[in-house]
């Protein structure tokens, strides 16, 4: 392996198409039932590696306390450092922090495909270390179109769904995942009008009537009078929801500004010296 180079990485958002939590765990986490999506939009991550001491950076276009990557960074950081490897990862994020979309997780996940291609962790490991850093990591290392449920790291990838496009909106703020589950109530959970498979089949049979009557995210019942109103509006015209625990929401729309992509992560890069 050479000790210098470069590879490119697009990490997706995702949208939950329907979401909702069954229970709170005996180890403080919920248990959700919810069909994942990846959408086109997504952040770049360009990532260098080079002869030098083993030593991380990581520079973003928006500050980002503790970013995810330096989590996934101390499980491999030994080895990089008996390689004799420096890595320094840029990220050009466009996908809204606190928005509900993924993005570091997706960013995550893109940083540790890195060390797969790196050959510095198997398909084993790195799925350990995504359940590890984060509840939603896992769905990103395979993408597309899945069923998750448990804490969301039991993903279920099903075959993608084709020719659907949405629009996205966001606030302009964000809402804390930790802040959204403490304000669910036990009386609210298991609410959803379908499982999450059964709007996949809707979604597979193109049953518009059933993806209405299934697009639910539990959310909506803990965010902002004014931000629940949009939504409703919406929700007259087209299937539409939260697009997770945060701030940001969603309308299925013919001709939407983001369509459905089969990937969490993809790679459109690489050098070697």
């Amino acid at each position: 392996m050479g000790k210098d180079g470069r590879i490119v990485l697009r990490t997706y958002a995702k949208v939950n198409l329907c979401l909702d939590v069954l229970r709170k765990r005996v180890d403080g986490f919920h248990e959700i039932d919810s069909l994942f999506q990846n959408i086109s939009l997504y952040d770049e991550l360009n990532v260098h590696f080079a002869e030098g001491n083993g030593s991380l950076s990581v520079r973003c276009n928006v500050e980002i306390e503790n970013n995810i990557i330096g989590k996934v960074w101390q499980y491999v950081k030994d080895r990089f450092a008996d390689e004799n490897i420096d890595v320094e990862v840029e990220i050009d994020k466009k996908i809204p922090m606190g928005a509900g979309l993924g993005g570091g997780s997706s960013n995550a996940a893109g940083f540790i495909y890195f060390l797969k291609y790196m050959e510095f962790v198997d398909e084993k490991e790195a799925l350990q270390i995504a359940q590890s850093v984060g509840s939603d990591v896992p769905f990103f290392l395979y993408g597309g179109t899945a069923i998750v449920s448990g804490r969301g790291e039991k993903v279920r990838c099903v075959e993608p769904l084709r020719g659907y496009s949405l629009d996205l909106y966001y606030p302009n703020f964000s809402i804390s995942t930790k802040e959204a589950y403490s304000r669910l109530k036990s009386e609210e959970f298991g609410k959803a009008p379908l499982k999450a498979e059964e709007l996949y089949q809707a979604y597979v049979r193109k049953d518009y009537d059933s993806i209405r009557k299934g697009t639910y995210n539990i959310f909506e019942r803990v965010i902002p009078n004014t931000l629940r109103e949009k939504i409703e509006r919406l929700k007259i015209f087209s299937p539409a929801a939260l697009t997770g625990s945060g701030s940001a929401y969603f309308q299925i729309r013919d001709g939407g500004k983001y369509r459905f992509v089969e990937k969490g992560v993809e790679l459109r890069g690489t050098e070697r010296d």
